[in-house]
């Protein structure tokens, strides 16, 4: 499904700002282990709350807490083993909807970004920005504010990288124990 016309149009003059950080996955261990080969960067293709079906995005958090309480989120009851790996990213120009000023040249609500995507009969304005962003080539991301966090009572913020829309100098290093990144995009 292709994004509203309002929402692609509004994409070239919302504001964007530059991200320089080490941001923080955390996954159940188990699929990301049992192929042998680990994937840090797996992208499932199911829909989430910034992505319709099939658009290929990573999610990540700012901190280690808003990792945790966004796993936590998606996993309870179930208590399984799980991963933490942390990834150096330097985007140029990411989408802050953190940020009310582009919210408002983007005609969306802070409701709008908590809309309930997994019950959703069709995709939400969320997943539809994110489809807009995943089809154009200036912004890379989307910074969020998390859910996950505000119910556990602090402020915290997730990322989420669409990767056919970052360009060089762009980069995502899963961060290892020597120099070399375990896995890298571009």
């Amino acid at each position: 499904m292709k994004a509203p016309r309002s929402i692609a149009a509004a994409l070239p003059s919302a504001p964007a700002r530059k991200l320089r950080a080490t941001l923080v996955r955390r996954v159940p261990l188990s699929p990301l282990i049992e192929s042998g080969a680990v994937d840090y960067l797996f992208m499932s293709g199911r829909a989430y709350r910034f992505n319709t079906a099939g658009v290929r995005c990573v999610y990540f958090a700012e901190d280690e807490a808003t990792a945790t309480a966004e796993y936590e989120r998606h996993t309870r009851p179930l208590r399984q083993p799980f991963a933490t790996f942390f990834a150096d990213v330097e985007l140029a120009a990411v989408l802050d909807l953190c940020f009310a000023g582009t919210l408002k040249t983007l005609s969306l609500t802070s409701r709008d970004l908590r809309a309930n995507w997994a019950r959703a009969k069709r995709p939400t304005a969320a997943q539809l920005l994110g489809e807009a962003v995943s089809q154009q080539a200036r912004l890379a991301a989307i910074r969020y504010p998390s859910d996950a966090a505000r119910m556990k009572g602090f402020a915290g913020a997730n990322v989420v990288i669409f990767p056919e829309s970052l360009r060089r100098p762009d980069h995502v290093h899963i961060l290892g124990p020597t120099k070399k990144p375990l896995q890298k995009w571009p």
